[in-house]
């Protein structure tokens, strides 16, 4: 997948709120913001065209790959990453 760069402006909050809870989901490593924010544009564009998104097998074995928690709260990541659980 080709990737592009989009330049945003957030206020200043908002934009430390998404670095902690980005860091938090997938960790301090470099991307996890990236990885964040692409979440949370794919949920937005679903929700927008009013689709709920379908993953694949890979898919979820590569997000579920960066897990550290148990297979219940992993579980629920992965629900809460489709948009089925708040």
């Amino acid at each position: 997948m080709s990737m592009e760069t989009l330049r945003v402006q957030v206020d200043e909050k908002k934009a430390r709120l998404v670095r902690k809870k980005a860091m938090e989901a997938y960790g301090h490593s470099k991307g996890s913001i990236s990885k964040a924010v692409n979440v949370a544009l794919d949920k937005w564009i679903y929700s927008v065209e009013g689709k709920t998104k379908r993953i694949s097998a890979r898919e979820l074995t590569g997000i579920a790959s960066d897990l550290k928690d148990s297979s219940l709260a992993a579980q629920k990541k992965a629900l809460r990453y489709m948009g089925t659980v708040d």
